[in-house]
C-alpha cells in the first residue's frame, strides 16, 4: 500500500473527489470528517497551520485518509511538533479519526504508522481528541506503538447520545415523570398558545439571515450566567456561514428556529447525517425563559425526528445533566496522544501529568472547608437580573447602601421601637404615637423571572420580608381587620398581607412561605381569568409589548403621540403610558383599542404564558391553610368607567363565583386599580350592597380605627432592583412608620396594575 504526503492545500483539494465515498465506506463515517466540513474548517482555522494529510493507496484505489496538520507545542522551554487531526483546536469538531475502509483499517494504519517512522524529524507526537473508544483505526494505532514501545497517554472525554425509538410515546416513557409532564406541558404551550411551529432553513438567503440571529440568542442566554458565548471569535462566525452552506447543498442542515409572530425565540443548529442527528449548538431569548423555548423547540425537533425514522440523537461531547434528563446515555471518546521518544512523551504529556499530580498533592493538604470556600467562590455567579433589567437608572448612594447594611445589626430593632412608637407630626416634630397603624401590603406577582415586562417580587426577597414581618411584627388577617381589630394586644403598628389578580406562582412560591410561617393572607381573584386560565387584559398588553419587533408605535391618535420602541426601555415607558390611557376608557373601547395596538405591534393576538393564573383546585388547597380568598372583579376593569348594569356584574358576579367554588363565604373585595379615579361613589355603594365586609385600594397609607372599612388603603414600599435586601426592607418600613407617606400615584399613568 502506496502513502502520500500532501502538504499543499491545492494537492488536499484534489482528494475531494474520493473523500466522501472512502467516509461512508469507513467505521469513521460522521459530519466531521466529511469533506466539506474539513474544507470549511481549513478556510477558517488553518492560516499559518502546516499541512501534513497522507492518503494511503492500492493501486488507484484511495483506502484511507490520516487528515493531520503539525502544530508547534511549547511548554516549559522546550518544543515538540505534534501532528494533530484538521478540526481539532477550535471547539467544534467530535469524533475525529483517521479514516480507512472498512476491513482495510490495520493495512492502512499501519502504512501511516510506517511512513511516519520514516519522517521522524517531522514531528515528535500524534494528538487524537475526541476519537471513539471504539475506533478499529485508533486501536490499530495503539497496537503498533505497544509494539514500537511508543509512550502514550489517554483521558476520556465523556459524551451522550439517545438511540431514538420508533414511538414517541415509548419516548416519552424513557422520561422521568416530573420531566415528561414538564416537557409535555410546554409543547401543548407551544401548539395550543403560542400557535407557533418550527421552521427550517432552507436556502442560502435564511442562513445569512438566520445565523446572526443564532449568535444573539446564544451569546446572551450565556451572559445570564457571566460567560460570553462561543461566538464573540470571528473565524467562529465565518466557519458556521461556510459549513452552513456546503451542508444545506447535501441536505444536511438542520437549522431551525422558533418564532413567536416576529421575535426569534430559539433556535437549533445540527446535522441529519448518516441517519443520526448531531446537535451543536443552541440558543434561546433569556427574556422569554417563562415559555421555555429552548425545550419547546428541542422537544418538537425531537418528535419529529423520531417521526422522520432518524435511529440517534447525538447530544456530542459533555454531560451537561440537561442531556441526561433527556434520555441521553453516556458513551465514551478519548484525547490520545503517543510519542516514540521520552523527550517528545514528556513535553506532549509528561507535564501534564506531572501539573497533574501536583494539584492533586496540594489539594490533599488543603482543609475541605476552604477548598469549598475557594469553588463556591470560583463558581460563576448569575448576574442580578433585576439589575440588568432596570430601566429607570437609579445609582443608589453609598450613604444609602451603608444606611441599609447598619440596619442588620443592633440598630434595627432600635430603629423598629422607635418607628412604631413615634411618629412626625406635620412640624416634623418627635411625639409619642396614640393611635395604633395597620399597614396591609399589596403584592402581585412572586417569581424569579426577572422580566420588567411583567415585575414580580424575586422568591428569596419575598421570603426574607415575611420573615421579617413575622419576627417583629403582628400579623393580622383581612377578617381581623374587618371587625375592628386593627392592632391587637396593645401594638402599634400591625402588618397584612393581600395579593391581587389570583397569579398561579402565587401558589407555587408565596403560599409555601406563608404556610411555614403561619401567616395568614388574603388573595383577591379576577374570576373571569381563573375561569380561562389567561391573563388579563393589561397582562397582554404587556406581553405584546415585550414580544414586539417593530420600531415605532404609531396608531394615529392625536391623545396618543407616536413614540419610538426600538428599545427595550423605550417599549416599557410607552407601555406604561399606553396601559394608563387604556385604563380611562370604557370596556368597549378598552377592548377595540387593545386589538388596534396588538395588530399595530404585529404580533399575535393570543399573548400569554404558561399557566399564568391560579386554578380552582390550587384555590381550594390554599383555602384551607390560612389563605382567604376575595373578589376583584371578572374582567379587571376600571369601575368608574362602567354601567351600574356592568358593576353589578363585574362585583356579584365575581363574589358568586368564589362562593360557588369554595363553598365559603367571599367577605372582602379589591378595587381594579384602586386609586380614587379608579372608584366612583357608585361602585362602592355596590360593593356594599354585594354584602362585602371591607374593601381596600392602592392608595398609599396607613390604616387607623375608625376609618372607612371600604376604602382601606394598601401599599408595599417602591424597590429600585438592589432594593430587596433586607435591611433596606427594614429601613424603608421604620422610615415610612416615622416620617409619614411619600405621595401615592394620583393619575392612571402613574398605577398601571393592582
Amino acid at each position: 500500500m502506496k502513502v502520500l504526503l500532501h502538504q499543499e492545500w491545492d494537492g488536499v483539494q484534489k482528494l475531494s473527489r474520493n473523500w466522501n465515498s472512502l467516509l461512508v465506506n469507513s467505521s469513521s463515517d460522521t459530519i466531521f470528517l466529511t469533506w466539506e466540513w474539513i474544507e470549511s474548517w481549513w478556510k477558517n482555522y488553518g492560516s499559518n497551520r502546516p499541512l501534513f494529510v497522507l492518503s494511503a493507496w492500492d493501486g488507484d484505489s484511495l483506502e484511507g485518509l490520516a487528515p493531520f496538520y503539525a502544530d508547534n507545542v511549547s511548554r516549559w522551554g522546550s518544543q515538540c511538533r505534534l501532528l494533530r487531526l484538521i478540526g481539532d483546536g477550535s471547539r467544534d469538531s467530535d469524533y475525529l479519526d483517521c479514516i480507512a475502509k472498512s476491513g482495510r483499517e490495520n493495512e492502512v494504519v499501519l502504512a501511516f504508522a510506517q511512513f511516519l517512522e520514516s519522517r521522524r524529524n517531522d514531528w515528535d507526537g500524534l494528538e487524537f481528541h475526541g476519537t471513539p473508544e471504539s475506533s478499529p483505526c485508533l486501536r490499530a494505532l495503539l497496537n503498533y506503538a505497544t509494539e514500537k514501545s511508543w509512550r502514550f497517554s489517554s483521558e476520556p472525554i465523556p459524551c451522550v447520545t439517545l438511540p431514538l425509538p420508533h414511538d414517541w410515546n415509548d419516548y416519552l416513557k424513557l422520561l422521568k415523570p416530573r420531566f415528561r409532564t414538564k416537557l409535555r406541558s410546554t409543547l401543548s404551550h407551544l401548539e395550543e398558545k403560542i400557535g407557533a411551529l418550527p421552521s427550517r432553513c432552507q436556502d442560502v438567503s435564511d442562513v445569512e439571515q438566520w445565523l446572526p440571529v443564532l449568535f444573539d440568542l446564544h451569546t446572551r442566554r450565556w451572559q445570564t450566567q457571566n460567560k460570553p458565548g462561543v461566538f464573540r471569535d470571528l473565524a467562529k462566525q465565518n466557519f458556521y456561514r461556510d459549513v452552513s452552506q456546503a451542508a444545506l447543498s447535501r441536505g444536511w442542515l438542520a437549522f431551525h428556529r422558533l418564532d413567536w409572530g416576529n421575535r426569534p425565540l430559539a433556535m437549533q443548529f445540527g446535522f441529519v447525517y448518516g441517519n443520526r442527528f448531531f446537535l451543536l449548538q443552541e440558543g434561546y431569548d433569556p427574556e422569554f425563559e417563562v415559555v421555555r423555548p429552548g425545550m419547546a423547540l428541542r422537544g418538537w425537533l425531537m418528535r419529529h425526528w423520531i417521526e422522520a425514522g432518524i435511529a440517534e440523537y447525538d447530544f456530542l461531547a459533555g454531560t451537561a445533566p440537561y442531556k441526561l434528563d433527556w434520555g441521553g446515555q453516556l458513551k465514551q471518546s478519548l484525547r490520545f496522544t503517543l510519542a516514540p521518544s521520552w523527550r517528545a512523551a514528556w513535553i506532549s504529556f509528561g507535564q501534564e501529568r506531572a501539573r497533574e499530580k501536583t494539584r492533586e498533592a496540594i489539594s490533599s493538604l488543603i482543609p475541605e472547608s476552604v477548598l469549598t470556600w475557594r469553588r463556591k467562590r470560583n463558581a460563576p455567579r448569575r448576574p442580578n437580573p433585576a439589575l440588568a433589567l432596570s430601566t429607570n437608572g437609579h445609582h443608589v448612594s453609598l450613604k444609602r447602601r451603608i444606611a441599609a447594611a447598619l440596619y442588620t445589626t443592633p440598630l434595627g430593632a432600635l430603629g423598629r421601637t422607635v418607628a412604631s412608637g413615634y411618629e412626625l407630626n406635620p412640624s416634623r416634630q418627635l411625639h409619642r404615637r396614640t393611635v395604633p397603624i395597620c399597614h396591609i401590603f399589596i403584592f402581585h406577582r412572586v417569581n424569579d423571572d426577572f422580566d420588567p415586562f411583567l415585575p414580580a417580587v424575586p422568591i428569596a426577597a419575598f421570603r426574607k420580608q415575611m420573615e421579617f414581618l413575622k419576627k417583629n411584627f403582628p400579623i393580622v388577617s383581612l377578617d381581623e381587620i374587618a371587625s375592628g381589630q386593627l392592632v391587637p394586644n396593645g401594638e402599634k403598628y400591625s402588618v397584612a398581607i393581600t395579593f391581587d389578580d389570583g397569579y398561579r406562582d402565587n401558589f407555587l412560591h408565596a403560599f409555601p412561605v406563608l404556610k411555614a410561617l403561619g401567616m395568614p393572607a388574603t388573595i383577591f381573584l379576577t374570576t373571569g381569568c381563573v375561569e380561562s386560565c389567561e391573563p388579563p387584559w393589561y397582562d397582554q398588553i404587556s406581553w405584546a409589548f415585550k414580544l414586539t419587533t417593530e420600531p415605532r408605535l404609531s396608531l394615529g391618535l392625536p391623545n396618543v403621540p407616536d413614540a419610538s420602541i426600538e428599545t427595550r426601555t423605550e417599549r416599557l415607558q410607552v407601555m406604561a403610558r399606553i396601559l394608563g390611557w387604556l385604563r380611562g376608557l370604557d370596556t368597549e373601547e378598552r377592548l377595540r383599542m387593545s386589538g388596534r395596538i396588538v395588530e399595530v405591534l404585529s404580533v399575535p393576538t393570543r399573548l400569554s404564558g404558561p399557566n399564568p393564573m391560579l386554578n380552582w383546585d390550587e384555590v381550594r388547597q390554599m383555602s384551607k391553610q390560612n389563605i382567604t380568598f376575595g373578589a376583584h372583579t371578572v374582567t379587571h376593569p376600571a369601575l368608574s368607567k362602567i354601567s351600574a348594569i356592568q358593576l353589578k356584574t363585574e362585583i356579584v358576579g365575581s363574589k358568586t363565583k368564589i362562593e360557588e367554588k369554595l363553598q365559603l363565604p367571599a367577605r372582602h373585595f379589591a378595587y381594579p386599580f384602586g386609586q380614587p379615579f379608579d372608584i366612583s361613589s357608585e361602585a362602592k355603594q355596590a360593593v356594599q350592597q354585594a354584602g362585602f365586609s371591607s374593601a381596600v385600594t392602592t392608595v398609599w397609607g396607613f390604616n387607623r380605627s375608625g376609618d372607612d372599612l371600604f376604602e382601606l388603603k394598601r401599599f408595599s414600599p417602591r424597590f429600585n432592583p438592589w432594593d430587596f435586601d433586607p435591611g433596606t426592607f427594614a429601613l424603608m418600613l421604620d422610615w415610612y412608620r416615622l416620617s409619614g407617606l411619600h405621595p401615592g400615584p394620583t393619575t392612571p399613568q402613574e398605577t398601571v396594575v393592582s
